[in-house]
Parts: structure tokens; sequence; C-alpha cells
């Protein structure tokens, strides 16, 4: 026997602690509506996954999601301090809502990634932070992957790290070049060649290799200010060249956007998805070779 429940009527904040900075929520809200309810009462949970428009806190738990701004607010089990969850046998929830234990085994653990087996999460109990002082965006073109790797490796070493930083290759760094909608102006135009022929003349760059980083830093204002200085000093270092605010919004954008023009390409027999994995820093390299 096979069960699919519709929980979208399950959308409510059901209360928020600002004191202690947690709220309940019930399972079926989508991300996008979680974070504009939660920011009405002056927080959020920051945990934005690239299909955060039509997935669920629920979903994220069954699927022990991350996000995109993981690195402040942590990836979903790092969020979650607590839930309600509803199996043939009975209803388990937590009393108190410590944040973690020390002895184990923690059965949160074991309900994270669970996808749909053990029961049905309702409800549960989220780690919140005040709305986010400062937004800033950046980006980064770089002479290749390898050195756009590098930039990656030590960039991940260093305690403050921007609340995402993507690295994308020339294929999909060309791919994002030629979405820009519409045509631009004149004066923008001759700009544009001006940068151009800067980058691949005077600093040497090639066109079929360069890569590209985009960066976004979210916080109190002066953490974010310092975030930047620490990526712009880094980058230099590396032999970057920064490509301002505009395209790391864009960047950051075409997340999302890859699922629409996948869905767009099917109607044509052009099929393709995505996936993520994980490796140690000594292996991406080959690994993005070989994928």
């Amino acid at each position: 026997m096979i069960v699919s429940l519709d929980m979208s009527r399950m959308d409510r904040i059901l209360w928020v602690d600002k004191d202690n900075m947690i709220a309940c929520v019930q399972a079926g809200v989508r991300g996008v509506e979680m974070e504009r309810k939660l920011k009405q009462q002056g927080v959020v949970s920051g945990h934005e996954p690239d299909s955060s428009e039509f997935s669920t806190l629920g979903g994220w738990i069954s699927t022990r999601a991350s996000g995109m701004k993981k690195n402040t607010y942590g990836n979903i089990e790092e969020i979650v301090q607590g839930f309600t969850f509803v199996t043939a046998n009975g209803t388990f929830k937590k009393q108190e809502h410590w944040p973690r234990i020390s002895a184990g085994p923690d059965f949160n653990q074991l309900i994270m990634g669970h996808e749909g087996n053990f029961g049905v999460v309702t409800e549960a109990i989220i780690r919140v932070r005040p709305v986010p002082e400062k937004v800033e965006y950046g980006s980064f073109i770089f002479p290749n992957m390898e050195i756009g790797i590098r930039f990656m490796e030590e960039m991940a070493k260093q305690r403050m790290y921007p609340t995402s930083l993507r690295l994308v290759d020339n294929i999909q760094f060309q791919f994002g070049q030629a979405l820009k909608p519409g045509e631009p102006s004149r004066a923008k135009r001759i700009i544009n060649e001006i940068k151009k022929f800067y980058v691949l003349n005077i600093k040497g760059f090639k066109a079929e290799e360069m890569v590209a980083a985009t960066c976004l830093m979210e916080g109190p204002a002066d953490i974010v200010d310092q975030q930047m200085a620490i990526l712009e000093k880094i980058s230099a270092k590396y032999g970057g060249l920064s490509g301002g605010a505009e395209n790391g919004i864009k960047g950051y954008q075409l997340t999302y956007m890859i699922a629409y023009i996948r869905d767009f390409c099917l109607e044509y027999n052009v099929l393709a998805e995505s996936f993520e994995t994980s490796c140690p820093w000594s292996q991406v390299s080959s690994l993005c070779k070989n994928v």
C-alpha cells in the first residue's frame, strides 16, 4: 500500500518565541511562504533550497535538505530543534525544546531523512534569527576552473565565511551570460564592451576558460563588510576580478531559473537534471572533470 498525503493546508506559523529565538511551524508550509510569514514577525529561518518556492518544511526534514544559505544558518538538521511525528503506533513529541542531547542515540537524527518511511512530520520547532540588518551580493571572475577551486578551498578555511558562495564553470558562466534579458542601452553596451576588452585583452583571460563565483552575505552590517573585505583580498590573491553586485544577484537567481528552463526544454525533448554530491577538496578537480 502507498499513502499520499496533501499537507498544503497545514501551513501556519503556530507561535514565535523571540526570547529563545525559536518558532513552531506546521510542516505543510512552503518555503517562500514560511519566510514571508516569519518576516512579518521580525525573524527568518534562513533555509533556502533551490526548490523553496515549491518544497515544504516537512519535505525538508524528510529529505535532510540543505540550502543555499547553510553557511550562515545551517542545514535543516541544524535548524530543526524538535517536531511532532505521527506514526501508525502513536505520536512522538519532545516535552521540552532543548537544543541537543549529550546521550545518544538522538531520535531527531533518526527521523531526519526518513523519506516518509516511518511516519509523518506534522509540525516542527525551528531556530530563527532576526531579519538580517544588511544583505549584499557580489561576484568575481577567475582565469580558469583550477584557480577558482583553489580560491574556494582557501575561502572554506576562513572563519568569516559568506552566507552563500558558489563557483560556476565556464559552460554555466556562458549559459548565464546568454540568459541576460532584453537589449541593454547604448551606454551600457559600450561599458560592457570596455569591460570585455579589459578582461580579455589586458588581463589575458580566455573566454572559453574563465569561471565565475557568486556570493551573498547577510547579517549585521559590520560582519557583512568584513566578509566582503576578506572575499576581495583572497580573490585578488588568485587573480580574480570583481564582477559587481548585479552579476552576483543574477547568478544567485539563476539557481532558481534552472528548474523552469528544464521544464521548458522537456517540451522540445531535451532532458536535463541537477544533482548534488560532496567530496574531499583534493578530489574536487577530478570530480568536476569526470562529471
